[in-house]
């Protein structure tokens, strides 16, 4: 019964994120405007990155960079900033060359309408529950994802204020808050529960937010590295495991350029992937802020 049940739980996960995945695609607005662009030249950029968490963390140019002197390439390297449902949407269009997503699912689904391919695991994040330091909900380290959400569901319908956020806006973090919510029978978000606070920002704004306002929410472990001295009232409550593990996947489109090819080529190098392994332990402490494709946890 338990292997059905949580078989049942996937599917409607996934049918949340397909059905998303179909409708956003035809309706969201995308930007074209790149946020950094990495090598100099913004006339001679050959090779346009999509992503949305893990840029704001330096790793995409940190790889960028790399790739460029170790290749002695003399061109640029561009990124644009957005979830991984409208990176898609940027990949379909041909806006950008290279979409690195969150939500394995969307990425099939494109490979089976024919506009991406060469799906490939290129490094791994990890969510984490995070919460206010007064920890009215009573989490602790050795509860399961499921089990710290029936805490928070169970103070916020105590106390009925905002308790916590959700960033309701189709992104892998959304996604993943979304089916431990399925796990539990609650939906938060159609229920209107004047607890669940929806707030559609990016990670580090998500992630400020929660501070400044005490509340519980889900994050992922990059973000909260590379943020953590600006925090004042948030700690880890939850990590690690299977279920919060965030794994990144690399797609191009279908007939990407030889520029591409090469620069995914690279991603899942050796050279790139100890970048990756390595990335962060110099400013934090000896912490890495990702892991390597091939590995798990840290």
């Amino acid at each position: 019964m338990k292997n059905i049940r949580n078989l049942l739980l996937t599917i409607l996960c996934l049918t949340f994120a397909s059905n998303s995945f179909a409708k956003s695609l035809d309706t969201r607005v995308i930007s074209l405007e790149p946020k950094e662009i990495y090598g100099g030249s913004k006339e001679n950029v050959q090779v346009r990155i999509g992503n949305g968490g893990a840029g704001p963390t330096g790793i995409l140019r940190a790889l960028a960079e790399d790739y460029l002197q170790s290749l002695h390439k003399n061109y640029s390297i561009s990124w644009y900033q957005d979830i991984s449902i409208n990176t898609l949407a940027q990949l379909k269009k041909g806006t950008i060359d290279i979409a690195l997503i969150y939500e394995k699912s969307q990425g099939d689904k494109a490979q089976e309408e024919g506009w991406a391919t060469n799906e490939t695991p290129i490094f791994n994040d990890h969510f984490l529950i995070i919460g206010p330091k007064n920890n009215e909900a009573k989490l602790v380290k050795s509860d399961s994802p499921s089990t710290a959400f029936s805490k928070i569901a169970r103070l916020g319908d105590k106390n009925s204020v905002r308790t916590f956020l959700s960033r309701n806006d189709n992104s892998g973090t959304n996604v993943k808050e979304r089916s431990i919510w399925n796990s539990l029978n609650l939906q938060p978000w159609e229920d209107h529960s004047t607890w669940y606070f929806k707030h559609s920002v990016f990670p580090r704004d998500a992630l400020l937010y929660s501070d400044q306002h005490s509340l519980y929410s889900v994050t992922d472990w990059g973000t909260w590295l590379s943020n953590k001295s600006d925090l004042k009232d948030l700690k880890i409550y939850v990590r690690g495991g299977e279920i919060l593990l965030n794994p990144c996947f690399a797609l191009v489109g279908k007939n990407p350029s030889l520029e591409t090819l090469i620069f995914l080529d690279y991603l899942k190098s050796e050279r790139a992937q100890k970048l990756i392994a390595e990335f962060g332990k110099s400013s934090y402490g000896g912490s890495a802020l990702f892991t390597r494709a091939s590995k798990a946890d840290f």
